[in-house]
């Protein structure tokens, strides 16, 4: 008996340790390599540009790929868009609509669709050659992309994508 039991101890173990190689191969470690990718490209545009990173770094994935980050230059807090080849597109050093009149104005707007737990965060992008605040809303049936100006909080477009039924 005690022998059978020993084998079967000895599979489960290689089992658990099949499972735990798999994760660590497949999934946490290309997590972990990305996100330590996007921050080095942070970095070094910091540092390139001599920026004073104030704690926001997103990567944009629009038509096209872009980092995000918002820095002070000369004082004054902004946001600048760089492309994928890391070179700056644009900036935005000028008024910010405030986000909590952003987001009532979504709930009112999207109210059947969007709940306040999907709005926690409003992301900033760069779409159509301004920035903009956006907001990725995922379902089972649809995903849903608001975007709104950043400088005033008016409605810019959305994308609703739907799951054939």
């Amino acid at each position: 008996m005690q022998k059978h039991l020993y084998k079967i101890l000895v599979a489960f173990l290689i089992v658990i340790l099949a499972v735990v190689s798999f994760y660590m191969l497949w999934v946490h470690v290309p997590y972990y390599n990305y996100h330590n990718n996007l921050d080095k490209i942070r970095n070094e545009i910091c540092e390139t540009n001599n920026y004073e990173y104030m704690d926001y770094f997103a990567e944009h994935r629009g038509k096209q790929k872009y980092y995000i980050i918002k820095v002070r230059i000369n004082g004054v807090i902004s946001f600048v868009a760089y492309d994928k080849d890391q070179k700056l597109v644009d900036t935005y050093q000028g008024t910010i609509a405030n986000e909590d009149i952003v987001k009532q104005d979504i709930l009112n707007k999207y109210k059947d669709e969007v709940n306040e737990d999907d709005l926690k965060v409003l992301d900033v992008g760069y779409e159509n050659n301004k920035f903009v605040y956006y907001v990725k809303v995922q379902r089972e049936s649809n995903l849903l992309y608001l975007y709104y100006d950043i400088s005033d909080g008016t409605f810019l477009k959305a994308y609703r994508i739907a799951k054939d039924v």
